[in-house]
């Protein structure tokens, strides 16, 4: 298992076949938060920690694929903007 503390917001994210995943973008206790996607096909999707293979070179690597993430994390929803006139 990775050290949490090793874990920080603005890292890049990899696959185990080395494709770029996201941005993780917050560590809690048990997931790391990876944004996935540009723009408006933004998503954030929880990964266990469990599922971090390596950091190396301030990069995560994680023990699958995106398919993977798809499948098994959770997607958390992301809150809605609010404008103001």
């Amino acid at each position: 298992m990775v050290d949490r503390s090793e874990l920080h917001a603005g890292r890049t994210v990899w696959t185990n076949r080395g494709e770029k995943l996201g941005e993780v973008i917050d560590v809690t206790e048990e997931e790391l938060i990876v944004e996935k996607g540009l723009l408006v096909w933004r998503k954030d999707y929880a990964v266990p920690l469990d599922d971090v293979r390596e950091i190396v070179a301030n990069e995560v690597y994680l023990n699958h694929g995106p398919d993977s993430l798809l499948r098994a994390p959770r997607e958390i929803p992301r809150p809605t903007r609010r404008t103001t006139h």
